[in-house]
């Protein structure tokens, strides 16, 4: 198989099914060269391991994605704003920059600090189940519950006042549905990026109870403090990865447990088996576009025996590394029972691992398992081939889950 003249991303023939490309590269080729769709040659890793090793490589650089929006973005002069200085997070994107910031967002997040929200993300659910509950059947799930839900609970992390929700909503939906160019999300980023500094001027006038208000009062070991770009870096990159990554989570296991009526059937039965269900949700119901984990080496590097010269694109697979025989027994199933599921590298690795990982978690586990107490009978309202699915730059995803009890 010549991957070299076959066009990157590979296409799937269903939701979640694996290209078989990816199949054949883990056991043949799993560090490769191919063509991207415009005509350039890329790398590309497919085994978890040789991922986790690039993924925790800081000869990989995702600064460099970053930089090229920026340019994109500025290369039209009309679209900067008298006093617009925001970088797109370039400065916290890579050591030593990234390294000092993820030190101390480090202290006010975490496993602790997301059970501290559980009490308030059950809240959350509960007020998005009820409204569909109000609603009736049928119901979109990816409307009604998939997106909603993440921005309800984000906007309660940062404190975004009730009246200001419906723009914050509108903001995230625009870097949601950005996917004609990199120019194009740099400007969604931008008008999110404006509201975010005033946010923090907000808060630095009225602290609260808020996470952006404990960022403020975190002190590195020689007394720096956030800065206020850092602090807008950190609203939007908690956006970009707290918003759409949630909802698409959301919307990607249901549809997986939906299809699946006799796993479905028994996590109803089986309460205690929601946690280990969430994680083989997130290994199995995967469905990036290839483009998300995109680095560029700056020196270079040798991954799995293969050498790959510095300046070189290099795409790892999320979806093809939580699909490696070497780790997961019959990969290619859907098993609630899974152990342990958790080796899956959907939250990333290294020193770019999620940071809102164990805020995603407590998500899923109190929406899903809240879900399918409220409705029981919760079951698709046309048959599985029948769902259309969508994609932005990053994400694939249903555009529609209608379903009813």
């Amino acid at each position: 198989m010549d991957l070299s003249t076959r066009s990157y991303p590979f296409q799937r023939q269903r939701p979640f099914d694996q290209p078989e490309e990816f199949t054949w590269l883990r056991r043949n080729e799993p560090v490769c060269q191919v063509t991207m769709f415009n005509g350039a040659t890329a790398w590309l890793v497919t085994r978890l391991d040789d991922a986790k090793a690039v993924l925790a490589d800081q000869r990989f650089s995702r600064r460099a994605l970053r930089e090229a929006a920026y340019a994109d973005f500025n290369s039209d002069p009309s679209a900067v704003q008298p006093g617009d200085s925001f970088d797109f997070g370039m400065s916290i994107a890579e050591p030593p920059g990234h390294t000092r910031w993820r030190r101390m967002v480090n202290k006010a997040f975490g496993a602790r600090h997301a059970e501290s929200m559980r009490g308030r993300i059950v809240e959350c659910v509960d007020e998005v189940l009820g409204d569909i509950a109000a609603s009736g059947p049928p119901v979109d799930l990816i409307a009604a519950f998939a997106f909603r839900l993440p921005i309800r609970v984000l906007c309660e992390l940062f404190g975004v006042p009730e009246g200001d929700r419906h723009h914050f909503l509108e903001w995230a939906d625009a870097i949601r549905n950005v996917n004609s160019s990199l120019a194009n999300f740099g400007a969604a980023q931008r008008l999110l990026g404006r509201y975010a500094g005033t946010l923090v001027a907000m808060k630095r006038r009225d602290p609260a109870g808020d996470i952006l208000s404990t960022l403020m009062t975190v002190r590195d070991a020689d007394g720096s403090a956030l800065t206020d770009d850092e602090l807008v870096s950190s609203v939007l990159l908690l956006v970009v990865g707290g918003y759409e990554t949630t909802g698409v989570q959301f919307g990607n296991g249901l549809f997986t447990l939906l299809r699946h009526q006799d796993q479905l059937a028994r996590l109803e039965r089986e309460a205690e088996l929601l946690p280990a269900a969430v994680e083989e949700i997130l290994r199995h119901a995967q469905a990036s576009t290839g483009f998300a984990s995109a680095m560029r080496t700056t020196a270079d590097v040798e991954v799995g025996g293969v050498a790959i010269p510095a300046g070189s694109t290099v795409f790892v697979s999320i979806d093809s590394a939580n699909r490696d025989e070497a780790h997961f027994e019959c990969p290619e199933a859907f098993d609630l029972t899974r152990d342990p599921a958790s080796r899956h590298l959907a939250f990333g690795s290294g020193a770019h691992f999620c940071l809102g990982a164990q805020l995603a978690r407590v998500q899923l586990q109190e929406g899903f398992g809240r879900l399918l107490r409220r409705f029981p009978a919760l079951r698709l309202a046309a048959e599985p081939e029948e769902v259309a699915f969508t994609s932005n730059l990053f994400a694939h995803y249903p555009r529609e889950l209608v379903a009813t009890w």
